[in-house]
């Protein structure tokens, strides 16, 4: 048995236990080579929650490969990312080669004693406290495996100098399909990847997510802002008193919010069981004496991160945009973009529409104001 081997089964030596995994206080390091003949442009990941440094770890090393001209997703480097907790963040080092089509992954840990099973479903060494930042059930190199597999690229396990290992990954240079089972939100990004859009990113957006240190009610809790129960993206009801019976010299036609009116009829509709919100169609823009009661959006906007503000902005502009869409304008990494999205959607300034996403009313209030 060599030393190394004997470092990483000795049980005196594995004190992952007494390691406090709740923030990593470590520098990561992203080298990224655009040829072996000069020096590395050298990228630091500074220490910070664990969640939050393998988050910007993983999206960085994206960014960067995808930049370089790579074509490996982010699922894959973000699980390989993950695997640096079992080094507890020792001295970890992902060097990008190859035009990015090539990653390695490096540190100083106890090491990985046994390669071949480290790549196989159910193998693992994670401890209860790890599974705060990793699924913890030895899925992580497995999937990696099988995605390279799948995409005619290679993993590899080596033993670094000393201690520790190094994981490389490469692919084959093309773009591959990703499996179903590896996509985020693959359903909603379906009709997406039929049309490509622009591969250059068209606006700069905030690098990371930094929380503000005021923290707002979401938009469905202010008072000013009455929503119907349960409807967080539906607008603010009127102020004024309906009369029931109206004549109007043209018929006119009301919807509830979310609803898309049919043709308009010859004859008056019966009164709605809830409050009336914008008329639809063309006579939205030309009848601006109906107007919705108008809501604070300062705390709102105080709640919002820099990338959150930037997301609103993108869409008041653009329109309707699914996540691959944001992903191509922006460059940023699909799943953080998803997550963005879903927090948008769930404060009520975002909605549903078909498989992408638009500004509610709110949201055009708030965007407006950035």
């Amino acid at each position: 048995m060599s030393e190394q081997e004997q470092y990483q089964e000795s049980p005196e030596n594995n004190d992952d236990e007494g390691f406090d995994f709740t923030h990593v206080n470590s520098v990561a390091r992203i080298a990224l080579y655009d040829n072996l003949l000069s020096a590395p442009r050298v990228t630091e990941i500074q220490p910070a929650p664990t969640g939050e440094f393998i988050e910007s770890l993983a999206t960085n090393v994206y960014q960067q490969s995808q930049a370089a001209g790579g074509t490996i997703p982010y699922t894959v480097i973000r699980e390989v990312s993950e695997n640096f907790i079992h080094a507890r963040f020792q001295e970890a080092t992902v060097s990008i080669l190859d035009h990015g089509c090539t990653i390695r992954f490096a540190d100083q840990g106890p090491g990985i004693a046994c390669k071949d099973r480290a790549q196989l479903p159910g193998f693992t060494s994670a401890i209860e406290p790890m599974k705060s930042y990793i699924r913890g059930v030895g899925s992580g190199l497995p999937i990696v495996k099988e995605y390279l597999d799948f995409t005619h690229g290679t993993i590899s396990i080596e033993d670094n100098l000393g201690t520790g290992s190094v994981v490389t990954i490469s692919a084959n240079g093309s773009n591959p399909q990703l499996p179903k089972e590896l996509e985020i939100d693959h359903v909603e990004e379906h009709e997406d990847a039929e049309h490509p859009g622009p591969t250059a990113p068209r606006y700069r957006i905030a690098e990371e997510d930094h929380e503000p240190a005021y923290n707002a009610q979401p938009a469905y809790a202010q008072p000013s802002a009455q929503y119907a129960p349960g409807f967080a993206a539906q607008p603010p009801m009127q102020t004024y008193q309906q009369t029931p019976q109206m004549a109007y010299a043209a018929p006119q036609q009301f919807a509830q919010p979310g609803y898309a009116p049919a043709a308009q009829q010859g004859y008056m509709q019966a009164p709605l069981q809830q409050p009336m919100g914008y008329p639809y169609g063309q006579q939205m823009q030309q009848q601006p004496q109906i107007q919705p009661a108008a809501v604070d959006a300062q705390p709102i906007i105080a709640s919002l991160s820099q990338r959150e503000k930037d997301f609103l902005v993108i869409y008041l502009k653009e329109g309707v945009l699914g996540v691959s869409d944001v992903v191509k304008l922006t460059g940023a990494a699909q799943s953080s973009v998803h997550n963005t999205l879903k927090k948008l959607e769930g404060i009520g300034l975002l909605k549903m529409s078909g498989k992408k996403r638009m500004l509610t009313n709110l949201g055009i209030q708030v965007a407006q104001l950035l």
